[in-house]
């Protein structure tokens, strides 16, 4: 199991600042070094540079955390950082909420026993600490995804998206927010709700002004076709225009024209 899509923002957690020492007796330039090879996938290395930072929990964090991706993976390693996690998520603070959320990202990417009920129990017990911090917020978008894309729900696929639309009020960050809109819209897409509701979610996440090009190209294109699917060809020749004109060189553009050209009527200026 790997967390590599994780570590970049596990690097946050050396921002921490330790307590006050001399110069000569801080670990934290130790510590920030044991971070970055993390990060770069040299696992062995990182837990004796965090064994040589000390035992201090931001320490312990960084080895539970090398130790699960350090081959050979066995039952045995992951369960010892899973007690590692578990020991340090008893504390309500940074590197408490921070072990708590990769606890839950073992549970859910576990290679041999995954229990994703777990993992959302265990996001949902970080939400539930209101801190709306980087952690609560990565739960919270975790949460999402595996009650509209794994666990099963006996009420089927509409009790899933009802659970869903309340964690949109659960955090005040607009771009976590945006996350929410992009899982819910893709789900609904998945499974052919092309209605008002989902155009909403499609909108809402278009309009986050920190939206990556990518995902605004995508998006772009999905709003023009749902609002197609509601019978709405200005908004749709709008959204299609607006593709053309800012993703010139995207490999759909052709595509894009001929709708355009299928629909009548004038480009959008």
């Amino acid at each position: 199991m790997k967390f590599g899509r994780c570590l970049s923002l596990a690097l946050a957690v050396a921002a921490l600042s330790p307590a006050p020492r001399t110069r000569a007796e801080s670990p934290a330039p130790v510590l920030a070094e044991a971070w970055q090879t993390l990060s770069d996938g040299f696992y062995d290395d990182a837990i004796r540079q965090f064994a040589a930072a000390g035992d201090s929990r931001e320490s312990r964090l960084g080895r539970a955390m090398a130790q699960c991706n350090r081959p050979p993976v066995t039952t045995s390693s992951l369960g010892d950082a899973q007690r590692q996690f578990e020991e340090l998520a008893a504390a309500d603070d940074d590197i408490g909420h921070a072990a708590r959320y990769f606890l839950g990202r073992l549970q859910q990417l576990h290679p041999m026993t995954p229990d994703p009920t777990a993992a959302a129990r265990t996001y949902e017990r970080l939400v539930a600490t209101g801190a709306d911090d980087r952690w609560c917020r990565l739960a919270l978008v975790k949460i999402a995804v595996l009650r509209l894309t794994v666990l099963p729900s006996p009420n089927g696929l509409a009790a899933h998206l009802a659970t869903a639309e309340p964690l949109l009020a659960r955090t005040n960050d607009p771009v976590t927010r945006r996350d929410l809109h992009l899982v819910i819209s893709e789900v609904r897409m998945h499974h052919q709700h092309y209605d008002a509701t989902t155009l909403g979610h499609l909108q809402a996440a278009l309009s986050e002004p920190t939206l990556p090009a990518d995902l605004r190209a995508d998006l772009l294109v999905q709003t023009a076709q749902v609002s197609l699917q509601l019978g709405d060809p200005a908004a749709t020749r709008a959204h299609y225009g607006r593709f053309l004109r800012e993703f010139p060189k995207d490999r759909r553009h052709y595509t894009v024209q001929q709708a355009l050209a299928r629909l009548g009527g004038p480009l959008p200026p």
